[in-house]
């Protein structure tokens, strides 16, 4: 019994010291190797389900006075209307307090470029995925298996849409028809929101706002990004928006929100979000997300 307390606790400590101490001694040391005015690094990455953390991280940064800039590293396929929304504001009004530049990277589509049109600049690659301002909701439809098993799903409901997009009946032309005119409305909102914060005509951005995703340079070209660049790029001109001169050999001082958290810490948050991510599956949502 003493040998079997004794092997669990070195197991215990072992997974303490892996999961907890290295990962914090190693990021204090990370960041004690750092000098120079501080560019705060916040990541906007996967499918975008909740804002909560990315706006908590945004305002934080803005507050900071050890902070001089902050660069939004954005690597989306998009994700839900309202979080995508709640992040684009969030950023158009926090910019006037300090400068934001978005720096892209692999994929920033639909709902990554929605949250990324109202920062002071946008970086991206040539070969960077964006574009995609388009809205979806996917329905799927199990009449005919239901049919076929002798399923059948009773609804109580108070009004003619409370259940429109019921997956166990065929969608009547009335609730098409209203899904569709939300959808257009939404899409419409994100087409005002490219305008105004690109300062592109609106008629302009109609002419590719039809979903189609677009590479960096094809972005450019119609003024959705202003220049090419990594991450350090996005930093070096975030500074110089906030009159911080760099010396062209000096690297911006990059400070990543989440080298603070440890390992453990980002595994449980990823498995907490499954359980919503499942559950939208089966609800009937408007997306902007890239197909």
């Amino acid at each position: 019994m003493r040998e079997y307390k004794l092997w669990l606790a070195k197991i215990v400590t072992i997974v303490i010291l892996t999961f907890v101490f290295i990962p914090l001694i190693a990021g204090v040391m990370t960041v004690a190797k750092k000098t120079g005015p501080r560019v705060s690094v916040v990541e906007l990455a996967g499918v975008i389900e909740d804002s909560t953390e990315v706006l908590k991280e945004l305002y934080h940064a803005a507050r900071d006075k050890d902070v001089k800039a902050i660069v939004l590293r954005i690597d989306s396929p998009g994700g839900a209307v309202a979080p995508s929304e709640e992040v684009f504001n969030a950023v158009r009004r926090l910019k006037a307090e300090k400068p934001i530049v978005v720096s892209m990277g692999s994929l920033a589509a639909s709902g990554g470029l929605y949250s990324a049109v109202g920062a002071s600049k946008i970086f991206c690659q040539p070969g960077t995925q964006t574009g995609s301002i388009g809205v979806v909701m996917q329905i799927p439809n199990f009449t005919t298996i239901a049919n076929k098993v002798g399923f059948d799903m009773i609804t109580v409901k108070s009004g003619a849409l409370k259940d429109a997009g019921n997956q166990f009946r065929p969608m009547t032309e009335v609730e098409k028809k209203f899904l569709e005119d939300t959808a257009n409305k939404v899409h419409d909102a994100f087409i005002k929101a490219v305008a105004e914060g690109r300062n592109i005509p609106e008629e302009k951005v109609r002419t590719f706002a039809d979903g189609r995703v677009l590479l960096g340079s094809e972005a450019k070209a119609y003024g959705l990004v202003d220049d090419f660049g990594d991450v350090y790029d996005a930093g070096r001109e975030a500074l110089k928006l906030a009159k911080v001169e760099l010396k062209p050999d000096e690297v911006p001082n990059l400070v990543y929100v989440n080298e603070k958290k440890g390992l453990l810490q980002r595994a449980l948050e990823s498995a907490s979000s499954l359980p919503s991510l499942v559950q939208g599956a089966s609800v009937p949502t408007l997306r902007y997300i890239a197909q």
